[in-house]
């Protein structure tokens, strides 16, 4: 169980660093039995080492982390969601003022159409970042206005984030959906069968 701790920690510190697109990882397990995974080359002594090429979206989840009482239940309350778009600096500087507070959020891109219109559904317009706390709408980045408006949902002032802890991946607006075939039709368990005709007196079928 501790190996196993030990593992996921290790891979929790590497997502949060950074780790770079299909990434070359080195995964080997120590005289004790421990299991590591590093971005650079394992001690020469190690010799049962395996390389393998990564992107975060690949590398396992880690187990979920609970959330101090005080901010589970703000999150619960006023969830956060961040709208952003590509090559916009206010949607880099609201990301990192969330996570320098320690405030869980989740990020959905625009880029077509169609995450448009759930943009505008969910309230907002042309101009991004666009968050929603709660039932509280901001347009922009303006940083004492959305601090404030996080110390209204009862978030707190400090970071209280416990190590380890990730936001749920970033995702489109509107994800494509994939159509799915359409269901057999149903068969009867006891179908009717039409009536034979009486027979002719003749002796004739028709």
């Amino acid at each position: 169980m501790m190996a196993r701790a030990a593992v996921w920690f290790s891979l929790g510190l590497m997502l949060a660093a950074g780790v770079a697109p299909a990434q070359q990882l080195y995964k080997w397990v120590d005289d004790k039995g421990v299991v590591h995974y590093s971005d650079t080359p394992p001690p020469a002594k190690e010799k049962r080492v395996e390389v393998k090429d990564f992107s975060s979206a690949s590398l396992p989840m880690a187990p979920a982390v609970p959330l101090p009482y005080a901010l589970a239940q703000a999150v619960k309350s006023n969830p956060v969601t961040l709208y952003t778009g590509s090559d916009c600096v206010p949607c880099d500087q609201a990301r990192n003022a969330l996570r320098d507070r320690g405030i869980p959020y989740t990020e959905k891109t625009i880029a077509t159409t169609a995450d448009r219109a759930k943009l505008v559904e969910a309230g907002g317009n042309d101009t991004l970042p666009f968050l929603k706390i709660g039932s509280t709408a901001l347009s922009g980045y303006a940083p004492a206005d959305l601090q404030a408006a996080l110390t209204d949902a009862a978030y707190p002032l400090t970071r209280r984030l416990p190590a380890g802890y990730r936001n749920p991946p970033v995702q489109t607006a509107a994800p494509a959906t994939v159509a799915l075939p359409p269901a057999p039709a149903p068969v009867e368990d006891n179908p009717v069968v039409p009536d034979a005709p009486p027979p002719s007196p003749t002796g004739i079928r028709f």
